[in-house]
C-alpha cells in the first residue's frame, strides 16, 4: 500500500531551437543564408531580430526578420525564428509552415528539424518526431537540444535503452546541462542499474546541490539498496533547501517506516498533515501509526479527517470501523487509550534508520 516513488522533473519541456545558442550571438553568413552573398543590411537586420528575440521583444524581432526576407527570401534563419516567434504567440500551425519553410531554403538548417520535431511531439504525432529529431542529429551531431528532446521522446514511448544512448550523448556534448544527467538517472533507475543512476545524480549534487530533485532521486537510490542512513541524509539535505515540503517529508516518513521507527515516521506525518492538511492519504497513514502505538483516540481522529478528505475511500472506512471497535473493547475493559503528546515526538533527539 505504501510506496516510495521516484520523483519526476518538474515541468519537463522539449528545448527549441533558435539559430543561435547561449548568450547573444550575431547570425554568421553561412547560418543565415542558402545561397548566395548577404548583404551587409540583411545582416544587420538579422542581428537586430535576435537581439530582440532574446529580450522577448517579439514584434520588434518579427518585423526585422520580415524585413530582411523582403530584400532576400532565401534566409533559411529568419523563417526558423519567425517560427519560435509564432509559437511564443500560440500559434502552432504558423510556426509549423515557418520551420517548412526554413527546411525547403536550407537543408542543412539543424534547429529547424528540431523545433518542427517538438512540435510533432506535442502534437502527439510520435513517429513523425522521431524522424526529425533524428534528420536534426544527422545533420548536426554536434548540437544537444535533439539529442536530448530525443530522450524525452524515447522515455515517452518506454524505450529505455535508446533513451540512455541519447541522454548520455547529451552528457558528452554538454556537461553543464544538468538535465540530462537527471533525466539519464531516472531511465538508469528505470533499468535497474542504481549505481549508474547515483553516479547521475551525484553529479548533480555536487555542482547544484540545491536542485531537490536529484536529492531525492539520490536518495531513492539509496533506500532501493537498503542504504536508508545514506537515503534520511539526502532527504535532509532537500529539506534545507525546501523546508517543509510535504512530498520529501512523506519520503522520509516511509523510510522511517520501512526501517521500524514508528516514533520518526509518526513525527514526519504529523508535520505532513500540518503543512498541507488536504492530503487524506497522509492522514490514513497517521491515523494506522497512532494505532500501532497504541493512541487508538488519535487514530481514530485522524481517519476521520482522511475520510472527510475523501469519503470515498473504502479501505479507510473499514480501517476506522476497526479502530472504533478496538476502542469500544478497551472501554468495555476499563482500559483507557493514551493521548498522543506531538511535541515528545519534536523533543526526541534524530534517530538514524536501522541498517
Amino acid at each position: 500500500m505504501l510506496a516510495c516513488l521516484l520523483g519526476e522533473l518538474k515541468g519537463i519541456t522539449t528545448f527549441f531551437s533558435p539559430i543561435f545558442l547561449g548568450p547573444p550571438t550575431p547570425v554568421r553568413m553561412k547560418e543565415a543564408f542558402a545561397v548566395g552573398k548577404p548583404d551587409i543590411s540583411v545582416q544587420t537586420l538579422l542581428d537586430q531580430g535576435i537581439l530582440a528575440l532574446q529580450n522577448k521583444n517579439y514584434d520588434e524581432a518579427k518585423t526585422s526578420f520580415l524585413s530582411a526576407l523582403e530584400q532576400d527570401g532565401n534566409i533559411a534563419a529568419a523563417y526558423n525564428n519567425l517560427g519560435l516567434i509564432a509559437l511564443s504567440e500560440g500559434d502552432k500551425e504558423a510556426a509549423r509552415g515557418y520551420f517548412e519553410q526554413a527546411i525547403a531554403k536550407d537543408g542543412r538548417m539543424h534547429n529547424a528539424y528540431n523545433n518542427l520535431a517538438s512540435i510533432e511531439q506535442g502534437a502527439g504525432n510520435l513517429a513523425a518526431a522521431e524522424r526529425m529529431y533524428l534528420k536534426s542529429v544527422q545533420v548536426n551531431n554536434s548540437a544537444p537540444e535533439a539529442y536530448y528532446n530525443l530522450g524525452l521522446l524515447y522515455v515517452k514511448q518506454e524505450k529505455l535503452v535508446q533513451a540512455k544512448t541519447a541522454f548520455e550523448k547529451v552528457t558528452q556534448l554538454n556537461p553543464q546541462q544538468l538535465e540530462a544527467f537527471y533525466m539519464l538517472g531516472n531511465v538508469y533507475a528505470q533499468l535497474q542499474d542504481y549505481y549508474a543512476a547515483i553516479a547521475n545524480y551525484q553529479y548533480i549534487v555536487f555542482h547544484q546541490p540545491q536542485i531537490v530533485d536529484a536529492r531525492v532521486g539520490l536518495a531513492e537510490m539509496y533506500r532501493r539498496q537498503g542504504k536508508y542512513p545514506m537515503a534520511i541524509t539526502e532527504l535532509r539535505g532537500a529539506l534545507e533547501v525546501t523546508p517543509n515540503e510535504p512530498d520529501i517529508i512523506q519520503l522520509l516518513g516511509l523510510i522511517f517506516l520501512e526501517t521500524a521507527n514508528a516514533e520518526m515516521a509518526m513525527a514526519c506525518f504529523e508535520q505532513i498533515v500540518t503543512v498541507d492538511p488536504t492530503r487524506a492519504e497522509s492522514f490514513e497513514i497517521l491515523g494506522i501509526l497512532y494505532d500501532l502505538s497504541g493512541f487508538t483516540e488519535a487514530a481514530i481522529e485522524a481517519c476521520e479527517e482522511a475520510i472527510k478528505l475523501n469519503p470515498d475511500n473504502e479501505r479507510t472506512h473499514e480501517v476506522l470501523a476497526e479502530m472504533r471497535e478496538k476502542l469500544k473493547q478497551m472501554q468495555a475493559q476499563g482500559h483507557v487509550s493514551p493521548k498522543r503528546n506531538p511535541d515528545a515526538a519534536e523533543a526526541a533527539p534524530e534517530s538514524e534508520a536501522k541498517a
